[in-house]
């Protein structure tokens, strides 16, 4: 089964009052405080109903699941510069997991902000890796 990416008319015909924006919007909020648990089921749940609905479940998983495999690359990081040193690990791997937790963080309320709106949200494709559809 293809489905085609919501296009800029397809989202266009949401507005605020429609019943698509709040789960849309629980969905970028709900992976700020439980990365990818909350998006994935608002995606599976919702995810049929509509290309705005598939668009923005897609959109908060991929950030946060991205978000969630930048942050298990810093842990790694973090752990093989620990065999050298404590501080060289902690110089390092607290600065760089800091902006990748601000980054995502960032584009989830732009997200959800545009969601609560009806309007579409792009966030840049290192921040956001496109794993589903």
């Amino acid at each position: 089964m293809t489905s085609k990416p919501a296009s800029q008319a397809d989202l266009a015909r949401v507005g605020n009052g429609d019943s698509d924006t709040m789960p849309a919007t629980f969905g970028y909020l709900g992976a700020i405080f439980l990365g990818p648990v909350i998006p994935l089921a608002v995606y599976l749940l919702r995810s049929r109903r509509s290309p705005f609905m598939r668009y923005h479940a897609a959109t908060a998983l991929n950030l946060s699941l991205t978000a969630a495999l930048y942050g298990l690359c810093c842990l790694i990081l973090g752990g093989l510069l620990l065999l050298d040193s404590v501080t060289a690990a902690l110089i390092v791997a607290i600065p760089v997991g800091l902006v990748i937790w601000v980054s995502a963080l960032r584009y989830l309320i732009q997200g959800a902000i545009a969601a609560n709106r009806g309007e579409r949200s792009d966030a840049p494709n290192w921040i956001c890796a496109h794993i589903v559809g």
